[in-house]
């Protein structure tokens, strides 16, 4: 910050919260006057930097202690203290030092304090006058105190015992605990306080309260100390650090002065002494005990070691309660995961199983609404956003750089949209199945109204002050509350992390089943190719001797003798029959087999050529039928020749067929070109434009058939007619089903009986487009 002398108007200066997190409270060039800072650089015990309240407290100009060795002002006993404590390297372990401090009328008895930093060693010493050494008793209470933060049985418990005692030791008139939230905002959660000082018990305050810099001390030095918030601060003589050439660092220094900003707020308070003692979970400050006086207080270095143990002791309980938390949590996932493994595992569809143990993984996560999306869309169990905006959700989640668990407790913040109910989904932890995966599994919570009382407006926490650029904190703390909407309970880490377990055991449920089908497909791949292999030489051995049946058939024709009842020659006639059926049928059954196994690489085709050669080839039976056939133009595309010609002369051959005996063959052929709908699995073509379809229809006004039959006549020997009132052998339609197949498409059939059917077959075109962007 700036110095608050300096002359400047609101106007002339943009001042944002951040002034507070870019003022140097680490070098503040000063310290408080209840104590004298000396500075040296060993092995030389000179001081090269001096407070100037060495003058009030012992009489000396700070130029007389200057470039002094330390034994012309501090006892001899003292001095070899010093000595003894330096040879050590954890200074800490070592304070206080019983020390004499020679003043100009005799000497103070004082405590030592020492500690390295920045090349230097800063001695620190605070008179004790009539301060009495802790007693046996003391430290007896010190033990029962930890002993009933041991037994606290939550959090609450915990904060209030340690509140309590801090305030027996000390004697501040208010204690309380301050917890961070994630943001850095705080709340009070336990407090001890005599009657006349207001309670903040449940004050919310904003983040700005406490900014960066005052948190990173606060993690850096435990605790702090303000005997009298009246100071008037005492400079360093030199501030000038002669290692770096920089001002001294006076972070972990107990006399280090306190900024202008911080003293303006406990003003406001109407609080005179303060103290404050850090609680820090895994280097990160989690909360402060913080004591307020309503009049000057200071307490000796001995009562603040004293709270720093309890703030260890809280620190300590804090995380057993935690961890036990944790640990029933843990021992709840373990069981709903064997609940689940067992569910999972006994059925073939993912979603069906989950949603079958949908009560489980509700209660699991605490939560009220479960969905798992996928390419295919999503399932959803509980109270959940609609699908249109669970859709839109996780096409945000696709998107973002980091494909990590994403977690809020206020969804509505990152897009209204994602939450048009709050009041029903306002928090939400979602968990990608797979780094490069499109599949989420999403828990939702419901907002959770509350009136939040804060200590002050939170929305104003900060003016500008009258000297000019430097933000005046609040002027009031009396309680301002707010209806806080559209948050729901925020998600813990340990929930967190279940939620990860739970989508390991998906994926590995996930991945088992994938094996498990990878080896079935494979034995079943082995079964097609041995099937088609037997059907392809059962059709070729079977021809040998249907060949002889039908020689010796028609020899036998011409042998017969005159019969006036014809019975022999229509035994005979029925033996060419069943011979010329059961040809066709091994020719079909040969060619069925073939289609995998003789298919050719795919080819740009063009479909008018191909339909032109269906034609040529059925030139007699259209002409005898009297057909006629209309063809709009049809694209070219990717595909094996002679198996769409084959499709197109069996779908055209059977409209021929099966035309009605009453008017003539009409039949017509349509395509057309969509874009993007079908793609699968959002697949794009090279362009970059979904990938595209052809739709071709044949139409008919033929004989038609019964709707409930239209996928029974693509099974293999599925007929709708006897083999006496239509040739074939039934597997003409099944073979086109497989040739669309291969190519990646569909064919469907819709009829109606007596008004003739339409054929469609659906091929992609997404192949042919990335030959066309190549080509470009």
């Amino acid at each position: 910050m700036a110095d608050p002398t300096s002359p400047a108007t609101g106007a002339d200066v943009a001042v944002d919260l951040t002034s507070c997190d870019r003022e140097p409270i680490h070098v503040p060039g000063h310290v408080q006057p209840h104590g004298v800072l000396l500075a040296f650089v060993e092995p030389e015990l000179r001081a090269v930097a001096v407070s100037a309240s060495v003058a009030a407290l012992a009489g000396w100009p700070p130029d007389a202690v200057l470039g002094a060795p330390l034994a012309a002002h501090l006892s001899e006993a003292g001095v070899a203290q010093i000595v003894a404590a330096l040879a050590h390297d954890d200074l800490a372990t070592l304070n206080p030092l019983p020390v004499g401090l020679r003043t100009t009328a005799g000497e103070r008895d004082c405590d030592a304090i020492l500690h390295r930093h920045d090349g230097l060693t800063i001695l620190e010493l605070e008179p004790r006058d009539d301060l009495p050494r802790p007693s046996g008793t003391f430290f007896r209470g010190i033990r029962a105190a930890i002993r009933r933060l041991q037994t606290a049985g939550d959090l609450h418990e915990a904060c209030a015992v340690a509140a309590g005692e801090v305030r027996r030791i000390t004697g501040f008139d208010r204690v309380k605990i301050y917890r961070f939230a994630p943001d850095w905002s705080g709340q009070v959660i336990a407090e001890d306080r005599v009657d006349t000082i207001p309670s903040l018990f449940d004050f919310r305050f904003p983040a700005s309260d406490i900014p960066a810099q005052s948190r990173a001390l606060y993690t850096a030095n435990p605790v702090r100390i303000i005997p009298d918030i009246g100071y008037r601060p005492s400079p360093l003589v030199p501030n000038r650090n002669p290692r770096t050439g920089a001002p001294i660092d006076l972070s972990h220094a107990v006399l280090r002065s306190v900024s202008p900003v911080h003293i303006e707020y406990m003003v406001n308070m109407a609080v005179h002494g303060a103290m404050s003692i850090s609680i820090v979970r895994d280097g990160r400050l989690w909360g402060l005990i913080s004591c307020h006086n309503t009049l000057p207080r200071f307490v000796s270095f001995e009562v603040r070691q004293a709270c720093e143990l309890i703030a260890q002791v809280l620190t300590w309980q804090i995380a057993v309660l935690e961890e036990a938390a944790i640990s029933r949590h843990s021992v709840r996932v373990r069981t709903i995961q064997q609940r689940l493994l067992h569910e999972l595992g006994g059925r073939r569809e993912l979603h069906a199983g989950l949603l079958r143990g949908g009560d489980e993984m509700l209660a699991l996560m605490d939560a009220t609404g479960f969905a798992l999306s996928g390419p295919d869309g999503s399932t959803s169990y509980g109270q959940t956003p609609t699908p249109a905006a669970i859709a839109a959700l996780v096409d945000w989640l696709v998107r973002r750089e980091s494909r990590d668990v994403f977690e809020t407790d206020c969804i509505a913040a990152v897009d209204p949209a994602f939450a048009p109910e709050p009041e029903k989904v306002s928090g939400v932890l979602a968990v990608p199945l797979g780094r490069a995966s499109a599949s989420f599994m999403l828990w939702f919570r419901p907002e959770v109204a509350q009136t939040v009382t804060w200590g002050g407006d939170p929305h104003k926490p900060v003016r500008i002050g009258p000297l000019g650029e430097r933000l005046q904190t609040r002027a009031s703390f009396a309680a301002w509350r707010e209806v806080v909407r559209g948050r729901a309970r925020p998600w813990q880490p340990h929930e967190v992390v279940a939620a990860g377990e739970i989508r390991d055991l998906v994926v590995d449920v996930i991945l088992s089943k994938a094996e498990e089908l990878e080896g079935v497909n494979r034995q079943l791949a082995r079964s097609n190719d041995e099937l088609e292999s037997f059907a392809y030489v059962a059709s070729h051995d079977l021809k040998e001797p249907l060949r002889h049946i039908e020689a010796f058939a028609g020899l036998l024709k011409e042998g017969l003798p005159p019969d006036p009842e014809g019975r022999l020659g229509a035994m005979v006639g029925g033996i060419e029959t069943s011979s010329r059926r059961l040809r066709a049928l091994i020719n079909d059954l040969a060619e069925y087999s073939r289609v995998g196994r003789q298919a050719r690489p795919l080819a740009p085709v063009a479909l008018d050529e191909v339909l032109a050669d269906v034609l040529t080839d059925l030139r007699p039976v259209l002409e005898e039928t009297g057909a006629t056939v209309t063809a709009l133009p049809l694209p070219e595309i990717l595909c094996d020749r002679s198996q769409i010609r084959q499709v197109l002369q069996n779908l055209v051959s059977n409209a021929v067929k099966y035309r009605h005996p009453d008017r003539r063959p009409m039949i017509t052929l349509r395509s057309v070109t969509e874009a993007g709908a079908a793609a699968p699995d959002g697949e794009r073509a090279a362009t970059g434009e979904p990938a595209r379809r052809v739709r071709i229809s044949i139409e008919d006004n033929g004989i038609g058939f019964d709707e409930k039959y239209r996928e029974q006549i693509f099974e293999p020997f599925q007929r709708l007619h006897g083999p006496d009132e239509y040739e074939g052998t039934g597997i003409g339609l099944a073979i086109c089903r497989k040739i669309v197949q291969r190519h990646g498409g569909s064919i469907t059939a819709a009829s109606r009986p007596g008004a003739g059917s339409t054929f469609t077959v659906v091929l992609p075109l997404r192949g042919f487009d990335a030959l066309e962007s190549l080509v470009r």
